[in-house]
């Protein structure tokens, strides 16, 4: 995958109790070298630059391939994700997705069912597009993402890991704070995740971005994500 036209850009701010934390969360949407939309995210933690990279391509709001590649003071584990159509057709929701990743005995691959399943690459960036599919899917989706849950387990480290989604749009008079500084046009999504991000307030702009991320932790910590220095092209109209 190869970027050769930047369309987009920005960053996630990420703070704890309003305090701001040292996650390095940015992104670029452009196009590959066929024409399709591209969209590269780097999340980092710390001074070491450890985290992940995604390079995905979308279409239709879908992710249609991604290559992941996670990186720490054990070393470099690589993914590669991909909607696998039949007869060639074009890739669409429903179509099973192939999986392979670095496990410590070598290679593994896995073929998934897509039957009402998603690939989601997990970074932030992703999740505008995601909440606008699954707030017309009443029971919500299956998504099928890599596995970070605990990095030091290296065989299960970016393997298909499926849970299930749900979200549903919040009334326009929904009585939540700080929504109205976000910008104009803001929807507000009530979102069901992993269980450390659960009961969390979604905020997606016209153009699909997710804009704003609130989630209180289980120790009761309030968690914030804002979209910050966003360059948008005229020329794109949204992410979807």
């Amino acid at each position: 995958m190869r970027m050769t036209a930047n369309l987009a850009q920005g960053r996630y701010q990420y703070s704890c109790d309003g305090r701001t934390m040292p996650v390095q969360d940015d992104w670029q949407l452009g196009r590959d070298e066929q024409g399709g939309l591209m969209l590269v995210s780097r999340r980092l933690v710390g001074d070491q630059g450890h985290g992940m990279e995604v390079q995905a391509l979308m279409a239709a709001g879908l992710v249609t391939e991604c290559r992941v590649v996670w990186k720490d003071e054990m070393g470099e584990v690589n993914a590669h994700y991909r909607l696998a159509p039949a007869d060639g057709r074009a890739p669409a929701m429903g179509d099973p997705i192939a999986a392979e990743w670095a496990g410590p005995n070598g290679l593994q691959q896995s073929l998934l069912d897509g039957d009402n399943r998603l690939l989601f690459p997990l970074m932030r960036i992703f999740m505008g597009p995601l909440l606008l599919r699954l707030c017309d899917m009443e029971f919500g989706v299956e998504v099928v993402a890599p596995d970070i849950v605990d990095p030091s387990q290296r065989g299960k480290l970016l393997a298909p890991r499926v849970n299930h989604r749900r979200a549903e749009i919040l009334p326009g008079d929904a009585n939540i704070q700080g929504v109205h500084d976000l910008g104009p046009d803001i929807r507000v999504f009530s979102y069901l995740g992993d269980e450390a991000e659960r009961d969390a307030h979604c905020f997606v702009d016209r153009r699909g971005l997710l804009v704003g991320y609130d989630w209180p932790s289980s120790t009761g910590r309030l968690w914030q994500v804002r979209l910050r220095d966003l360059e948008w092209s005229p020329e794109l109209i949204s992410l979807c």
